[in-house]
């Protein structure tokens, strides 16, 4: 893995925690001595707070690009591969839209790469230098460990093979999970042997975070590890466990209102729904670039990318389409004509079916929303139904819908029809937050961008379930012998 390795020595690992800034002087490669975690018991909480900071940083994955800025540009890469969400012109995360992204010599699949190796190795380390210490606070250092490198081979597994259904013995990922192999050039490990670890490891997360009571969302708790699992389990198809999981982990959670969803509720981590994100605020946006930001990209209604250069980022025309008028969700999008828009004392005039969801009050120092209780709420449903517990499926579904659309009606639905109305509902919901293009890839459903009146733009091609896979970046193919690429 000496490319890996090459590139962790590249990246800086924050030590910024609950938004403070404390020095912690790491080791070539990310690494951390046993003699400073015993110099300052503090440090191993310090190194897993540098840890969530760069996973939200530009240059997270070792490019100094402004569309590498770590969770947030992965998830929004993801989907503008989708059928749902379309960008303007050929910029910056454009690869994506246009499958670049897919190939071993596009900086795109080498930061996705990067983004969460990088932060493995630095895991496995952490994880290493704690297994001795059984104390309360290590325990819960160990559970968020355990999530974030589930978490991230998560992400890794489904960019790079295919998906878990019919192809557990394809070419999965390397494996890395000790120092004693991080400087080893390691082979594939199937995709089956992946998710075993994955579950392993988000199994372990949930009972070590049993009693852990986080400070700040910006940590892993229990909570946010079972939301986790129950996408996993969806995933490799244990609907049992998804909906199991799913479940317990929305229980107490308000949905957000009318105002929340339509106002600035995406840039703000206390909406009620959050369950793990980030708050940004002028000291860790200064860590990377304020326009290498989400909301640079994002929020149509800024100065940054999305805005002020107008590489919007605008709604698939069917999807918009399928939103009935009575559902507060559309009042997000602009419709098939030309209208003006005002946020922040400032009027302008946009294109057909922009969006106005993501906005951002700040100059680019909106929070980051990785997870929110909504996405719950569908993978609880489907599982149910994929269960054949039809009348609970249709009854979760209910309980989401109805709060967007107060003329929503019990479904009727059952079978295929059911799990479509899911998942329809779940594209709009969290449109651009990161599910389409994956569920498109676990479904298999193509790529359709091609239709009458289609409002793609400069990606309008269609494309077979089987192109949803990322070749691995050419830096790591020419270092690691032992390693196989994916074909084109």
């Amino acid at each position: 893995m000496k490319t890996i390795k090459y590139l962790i020595t590249a990246l800086s690992i924050g030590t910024i925690i609950n938004s403070c800034s404390s020095d912690l002087n790491t080791l070539p490669n990310g690494d951390i001595s046993g003699e400073q975690l015993n110099d300052d018991q503090s440090k191993a909480e310090k190194i897993l707070g540098g840890i969530y900071l760069d996973l939200r940083s530009n240059g997270a994955g070792g490019t100094t690009l402004h569309s590498d800025f770590g969770i947030m540009a992965i998830k929004a890469g993801a989907d503008l591969m989708s059928n749902d969400v379309i960008q303007a012109t050929n910029q910056h995360l454009g690869m994506f839209y246009n499958y670049d992204a897919t190939n071993a010599n596009n900086s795109a699949a080498e930061f996705v790469w990067t983004t969460f190796y990088a932060r493995i190795f630095v895991i496995n380390k952490l994880l290493d230098d704690i297994k001795n210490d059984n104390s309360a606070s290590n325990r819960a250092i160990a559970g968020q460990l355990h999530a974030l490198r589930a978490y991230s081979y998560f992400y890794l597994i489904r960019f790079y093979a295919n998906d878990y259904k019919e192809h557990k013995q394809d070419p999965g990922l390397p494996l890395v999970l000790t120092t004693n192999n991080q400087s080893q050039g390691l082979a594939r490990s199937t995709v089956s042997e992946v998710y075993q670890q994955i579950t392993k490891d988000i199994e372990e997360s949930i009972v070590l975070l049993g009693s852990y009571a986080r400070s700040s969302r910006a940590q892993i708790d229990q909570r946010t590890a079972k939301a986790i699992a129950s996408e996993i389990y969806l995933q490799t198809g244990d609907y049992a466990k998804a909906s199991k999981y799913a479940n317990e982990s929305r229980q107490g959670i308000a949905l957000m209102t009318e105002n929340d969803y339509t106002s600035t509720g995406f840039s703000n981590i206390n909406n009620p729904e959050v369950i793990w994100g980030f708050h940004n605020t002028t000291p860790t946006m200064s860590i990377g670039n304020h326009y290498a930001s989400f909301f640079s990209m994002f929020d149509n209604t800024n100065r940054g990318y999305a805005g002020a250069a107008q590489i919007y980022k605008l709604i698939d025309k069917r999807l918009y389409d399928a939103i009935p008028g009575t559902d507060y969700r559309k009042k997000v999008f602009n419709g098939s004509q030309r209208a003006d828009y005002t946020f922040n004392g400032t009027e302008k005039n946009y294109p057909p079916y922009v969006s106005w969801k993501f906005k951002d009050p700040t100059m680019f120092e909106g929070d980051y929303i990785y997870l929110r209780a909504s996405s719950l709420y569908y993978t609880e449903a489907e599982a149910l139904a994929r269960q054949g517990r039809e009348a609970e499926a249709r009854q979760v579904l209910y309980e989401i819908t109805s709060q967007r659309d107060k003329t929503y009606s019990l479904s009727s639905k059952s079978g295929n029809e059911l799990v479509n109305e899911i998942i329809l509902q779940k594209r709009i919901e969290l449109w651009g937050e990161g599910y389409a293009w994956f569920d498109m890839k676990r479904l298999g459903t193509p790529l359709e961008r091609i239709y009458p009146g289609t409002n793609h733009t400069f990606g309008r091609f269609n494309l077979a379930p089987d192109k949803f896979k990322f070749q691995i970046p050419n830096k790591e193919i020419n270092n690691n012998p032992q390693i196989k690429q994916n074909e084109s």
